[in-house]
């Protein structure tokens, strides 16, 4: 998975694990499991929403969002609602219907002096650039569930009914950390601090070892820094409960792996029955966190969704999610069919966990250094369909922008403003997909002899084509050029094309429809004058970023 910084206690070295870890709770036997069976979400997404999100994460103008080492683009020295206009608008041109933005340190000094400036600001350039939010609180270092529940109450309140924000999310992330680490209201010692544990399952780790982790640099800094507030028994608990979670979340991943099923699945199975009070537990401590939260929205706004970002399979699968009102998943998966697969798992037994709520991919990506432009697109737009195909509430790519010096290459836009190829994918099924009523989609995948992800989508009459898999689907191919193509039939029988890199296109012999050749011009408010004829095995060039109409001549 992709850890965003800030969140580098999900980071664990081998040292941590070596000195803590002092015998190995027992494996339960893994028992054969037939696959899980495929089905079509139908959860309605939420009253207001789009009917489905595509969407990025937003942290501000590339050239401001981190500084040092920390997101500050809300800082009184950073922030140009003009450089976010100009994010927006390119968001928007590329077929994008929402972002999420989060609640930082800078801005959380806003709120707490009651200034509000800034936020509405952003919240009246999305109105303008026909954006919808998904506002994300508590990303920053904040232990007290108290003061989350103030913030989000204060900032929940001058908003309230304000169709611009989608959803509220609690947390981006939390984790058995977050749980362990918090301070409840009334400084109440909830279950997982509780020694409880301990006598149920015993001893994990001696308490000379956890002394002397607390005392060494990882101890003190590291990602599992055992809070400087907690009494010397305090950590002794905490270290020991914490390598339970350890333990089962091994349990779930080896369990998931050898049976094809996804993490979240193994907690109900009867393999998993020993981690009952654990889990039950967890739970309570859970509902605890989210409570005063929920409540303290829900006192001033009854109605906006409220949801949670989670990642870590042991927090998201737990009964308290029901309290929320979308079902929200961070997931990073693996280049290729393999990892859609597994992302459709994941998304489908949460689905089956909490079926009467929608559920939310929000946060995937990959890292365009990686793959190459065009690889990552087809792989980002790849999931899109997916998730069309499987019914979902939609996705968030991470995220709308490069930034930190162009060392993040997650961005649906370059550094200087520039399209990726993605963008032109998402604006693409935003023009040529839209308003389509059909049964459900169809998304096929494979990888081509050159072991790239290739990849087929039908919806009535639009086709999404990636790869070499599928070149017969049409009557011409993109030959030397692009690695996605959309295509829109309409009732005459003409075309509407887009690709989202330079191609060309070639066509193919005049077919039992009796075509002879294409009329192209470029279609758009203001098309081309000058029409181009492609003709049996003829080809012509298309560019990336416009819309080409196809007109079939007998």
């Amino acid at each position: 998975m992709w850890i965003r910084s800030g969140d580098s206690r999900l980071m664990l070295s081998a040292l941590v694990l070596a000195v803590l870890v002092a015998g190995l709770v027992p494996s339960s036997a893994i028992a054969t499991v037939p696959p899980m069976i495929s089905a079509r979400s139908t959860v309605a997404a939420p009253a207001g929403w789009p009917s489905f999100l595509i969407g990025a994460s937003y942290e501000g103008p590339a050239d401001r969002a981190w500084r040092g080492d920390y997101w500050a683009w809300w800082a009184d020295d950073l922030f140009d609602p003009a450089l976010v206009d100009a994010d927006f608008k390119r968001a928007s041109t590329a077929g994008l219907n929402s972002v999420r933005i989060f609640v930082q340190r800078e801005l959380l000094h806003d709120v707490r002096s009651a200034k509000w400036a800034k936020l509405d600001s952003v919240l009246d350039l999305a109105d303008r650039n026909n954006l919808r939010v998904i506002m994300t609180f508590g990303d920053y270092d904040e232990p007290r569930v108290s003061q989350l529940a103030k913030i989000a109450g204060a900032i929940a309140a001058p908003y309230s009914g304000r169709p611009t924000i989608l959803a509220y999310d609690l947390r981006n992330e939390p984790t058995f950390w977050t749980l362990q680490t918090a301070i409840y209201p009334d400084k109440s010692k909830e279950p997982i601090l509780s020694r409880a544990l301990l006598t149920k399952y015993g001893e994990q780790s001696a308490k000379f070892y956890i002394d002397a982790f607390r005392a060494s640099d990882e101890g003190k800094n590291g990602p599992l820094a055992i809070p400087e507030r907690f009494s010397d028994d305090e950590a002794y608990v905490y270290h020991n409960n914490w390598i339970l979670s350890y333990h089962l979340s091994l349990e779930a991943t080896a369990w998931a792996t050898a049976n094809g099923r996804a993490d979240v699945e193994y907690f109900a199975q009867p393999e998993a029955a020993q981690w009952k009070p654990f889990l039950d537990t967890l739970d309570a401590s859970y509902a605890a966190w989210l409570g005063p939260q929920i409540q303290a929205i829900r006192a001033v706004d009854p109605t906006t969704p409220i949801t949670v970002g989670q990642h870590d399979p042991l927090i998201s699968a737990l009964p308290s999610n029901q309290q929320l009102d979308v079902i929200t998943l961070h997931r990073y998966v693996a280049p290729g069919p393999d990892g859609l697969r597994d992302l459709h798992r994941q998304l489908l037994a949460l689905q089956a966990l909490f079926p009467n709520r929608p559920v939310l991919l929000g946060e995937f990506g990959f890292r365009a250094t990686e793959l190459g432009d065009d690889g990552a697109a087809v792989e980002e737009m790849a999931t899109w369909l997916q998730l069309q195909a499987d019914g979902f509430a939609g996705g968030l790519k991470w995220m709308l922008t490069d930034t930190r010096d162009g060392t993040d290459t997650m961005g649906l836009f370059r550094l200087d403003g520039s399209p990726r190829p993605v963008a032109h994918a998402t604006a693409a099924v935003a023009r040529l997909a839209a308003g389509l009523d059909s049964p459900a989609p169809l998304l096929t995948l494979d990888r081509g002899v050159d072991g790239a992800t290739c990849y087929r989508f039908d919806r009535d009459r639009f086709l999404a084509l990636a790869g070499a898999c599928y070149t017969k689907a049409l009557p011409w191919e993109v030959r030397d050029g692009a690695r996605q193509l959309f295509a829109r039939r309409d009732a005459d029988g003409s075309y509407l094309v887009f690709v989202t890199a330079p191609a060309w296109l070639v066509a193919r012999p005049t077919g039992p429809d009796g075509v002879a050749r294409w009329r192209i011009v470029e279609d758009g408010p203001t098309p081309n004058a000058r029409a181009q004829m492609l003709t049996a095995a003829g080809s012509t060039d298309l560019e990336a970023g416009r819309v080409y109409r196809l007109v079939p001549e007998r």
